[in-house]
C-alpha cells in the first residue's frame, strides 16, 4: 500500500466514521422526536438506572460529558418532569438525579425505539453483531483505557 492509498483510506475512514455516526444519531431522533427529545437526553435517560439516583459527576464521566454538556441536558429533563434533583444531605453541592415517574415510563418505550432504529439498518444479523464486536472492541481499546488520562 502507498502513502497516497493509506492517506486516502484514512480519509474515507473518518469520513465514514463521521457519516454512520450522524446517521445513527439522525433515526434515533426522528423516532425520539414523538417524545420530543434529543439523542442526547436519550442517552442521559438510558443510563440512568430505574430505581437508583445517580451523580451529576458519575454521568459526566460514564458518558464523556463535560458540565457544561450535561447542565442544558439535566434541565430540560427535569423541566419536562423526567427526572428530578436531588441534593445529599452529607454534601449539598454534590448532587444526584433519579427518573421520575414520567421518566420511568418513557423509558419503558427504549428498547422498542432501539430495536426499530437498528432493523432499519437494513444489516443481517450476523454483519450486525461483527459491527457490534468491532465497535466493543474499539470502545475497549481507545476509549475506556483512556480513562485513566481524564
Amino acid at each position: 500500500m502507498t502513502s497516497n492509498d493509506y492517506d486516502q483510506m484514512r480519509k474515507e475512514m473518518c469520513y465514514l466514521f463521521y457519516i454512520t455516526s450522524k446517521e445513527v444519531v439522525n433515526r434515533f431522533n426522528k423516532y425520539l422526536k414523538q417524545f420530543d427529545i434529543s439523542f442526547p437526553n436519550y442517552i442521559v435517560l438510558l443510563y440512568i438506572e430505574n430505581d437508583k439516583p445517580i451523580y451529576i459527576k458519575t454521568l459526566c464521566d460514564e458518558l464523556y460529558l463535560d458540565s457544561g454538556t450535561i447542565s442544558p441536558i439535566i434541565k430540560r429533563l427535569e423541566k419536562k418532569s423526567l427526572i428530578e434533583r436531588m441534593r445529599t444531605e452529607e454534601d449539598e453541592r454534590r448532587v444526584k438525579v433519579r427518573l421520575t415517574e414520567k421518566g420511568l415510563e418513557l423509558k419503558d418505550h427504549f428498547p422498542k425505539i432501539s430495536e426499530d432504529v437498528i432493523q432499519q439498518f437494513n444489516m443481517k444479523r450476523e454483519d450486525s453483531l461483527a459491527y457490534y464486536e468491532i465497535l466493543k472492541t474499539f470502545a475497549e481499546q481507545n476509549i475506556y483505557i483512556n480513562d485513566e488520562e481524564r
